[in-house]
């Protein structure tokens, strides 16, 4: 599958999700019932990225018991078989290669262990997207689970801090990078100078659940500061594309916050379908949108919660 073909196919999935379960699609880790990560059952290795999305999403709209996901040569490697007739989930990684600018026509390496010492200072690494076939282990024989289900989060009613919640900021988040917080007037917002996030109070939101939801966007945002993850433009203004794209940036990364802590904010459906419409739009115009978005999203989560990059 080329490249653009890969494009178009995360947009167009995520384009589906949008217009059927709206910014709720990009929440794959309800705390409702109990769901975890997905890993490769054979290797134990958790996946990233866009595949953490849509092998979640997979899992909830086909009800696997189990997010435990492998190759069909992998599940014949482990004594086990994909049952005749089982569709596998497409799912994307980085192929990596190593690109000589300097050389005529432009040459590619496969490993900087192959660029000879005196042209590396002038290397260009490049990432193209592939794609490829997993199946749950629900859909094969003899393959037992490595992990046994979580039980559910139950949602909380008043306002009282929320131990998984309030833990992102105050355990995962790494302390060396970490914005600071502090809470008092009518706005939400981050201020990358100061590299502070600024919180009304949390009495004022209608349930706990809300105010961490908020917190959790500006917490994304803090992310692309020039020191972490350096994706904020200093010059995107209000309504510009590039704060269009952060904003999508930062509401994906919400989400999945959302889904890992289990909480349960009242969803404001007219605010929601306002960002549902342009977002539509603009993905289906710009198809690498998508990708971008989606993959700074989790690059920020993984950051936000200390995860290590998937090898």
């Amino acid at each position: 599958m080329s490249k653009v073909d890969v494009y178009q196919k995360v947009t167009d999935r995520i384009v589906e999700g949008l217009q059927s379960k709206g910014l709720q699609w990009f929440r794959p880790w309800s705390g409702g019932n109990g769901q975890m990560s997905p890993i490769n059952n054979a290797t134990g290795k958790t996946y990233k990225g866009l595949n953490t999305l849509f092998l979640c999403i997979e899992q909830m709209e086909k009800e696997y018991e189990h997010n435990e996901w492998l190759t069909y040569k992998q599940a014949e490697a482990s004594g086990g078989q994909v049952r005749k007739g089982e569709s596998g989930t497409w799912i994307v990684f980085w192929n990596i290669s190593f690109l000589d600018p300097t050389s005529s026509p432009v040459k590619y390496y496969k490993k900087m262990s192959d660029v000879p010492p005196s042209i590396r200072p002038s290397i260009r690494k490049v990432f193209s997207p592939r794609s490829w076939n997993v199946f749950n282990i629900g859909q094969c024989d003899d393959i037992e689970p490595r992990r046994k289900p979580v039980a559910p989060v139950e949602g909380i009613g008043e306002f009282t801090p929320i131990e998984k919640a309030e833990n992102v900021y105050n355990e995962q988040y790494p302390k060396d990078n970490r914005p600071t917080l502090a809470h008092g007037g009518e706005r939400a917002f981050y201020a990358p100078a100061r590299h502070h996030v600024q919180m009304p109070s949390q009495e004022t939101f209608v349930t706990n659940d809300d105010y961490y939801k908020t917190l959790f966007h500006e917490l994304v945002h803090s992310t692309g500061h020039e020191s972490i993850l350096k994706r904020l433009d200093k010059v995107a203004a209000f309504g510009s594309e590039a704060y269009s794209k952060e904003e999508l940036v930062a509401e994906i990364g919400c989400q999945f916050l959302v889904g890992l802590t289990g909480i349960q904010p009242k969803d404001d459906e007219q605010n929601s379908q306002a960002y549902i419409n342009g977002w539509v739009k603009e993905l289906n115009d710009k198809p690498k949108m998508a990708l971008s978005a989606a993959n700074k999203a989790m690059k920020a989560v993984d950051y936000i919660i200390n995860e290590e990059e998937e090898s």
